[in-house]
């Protein structure tokens, strides 16, 4: 009788070690730069082409709308923290502008997401973890877009013109 009592804690500790010991793992740079080039697809054919994303008065108008369109649909790749500089960037690399001109007079400017642009070349930094990639638009247009992984998923934390 005094020994299934004292099986139950040796049981539950042995469960708890289990636990500890299975959640160590390790970072595949091959297998996690898949996952990261899927996260940039995903974004960069977040919608379908030439759909009208975004009309509004003025172009930053319509990227405020069109970056809150963005996000919905990319909610866990992209990092809610990201700048409004960032934002901007990733916005340019993506979209085409196609102002129209009203017959009051007014500007009517309607984003369209390309399909143009393409992952030129990735990078790694072992020591951060971080995937660089090097997106070029209409092949004119360099933008590097950082993904570093965290919570999980593969989150963007910066856009930027290279130097």
């Amino acid at each position: 009788m005094k020994k299934v009592p004292l099986f139950i804690p040796s049981f539950m500790l042995l469960l708890l070690l289990a636990a500890c010991n299975g959640g160590g793992e390790s970072f595949d740079p091959k297998v996690e730069q898949e996952k990261a080039t899927s996260v940039i697809n995903s974004v960069l054919t977040s919608f379908e082409d030439q759909e009208k994303v975004a009309e509004a008065k003025t172009r930053d108008e319509a990227n405020i709308i069109a970056w809150k369109k963005l996000k919905e649909k990319n909610i866990a790749a992209i990092s809610k923290d990201l700048a409004i500089e960032d934002q901007k960037r990733l916005l340019y690399v993506l979209t085409v502008n196609k102002a129209e001109d009203l017959s009051n007079g007014d500007t009517k400017s309607n984003l369209l997401f390309s399909r143009e642009a393409k992952i030129k070349n990735v990078s790694f930094n072992e020591t951060e973890k971080k995937f660089v990639f090097d997106i070029e638009r209409l092949e004119i247009d360099h933008t590097l877009i950082t993904l570093k992984k965290g919570e999980g998923v593969w989150k963007i934390v910066t856009v930027q013109d290279p130097e």
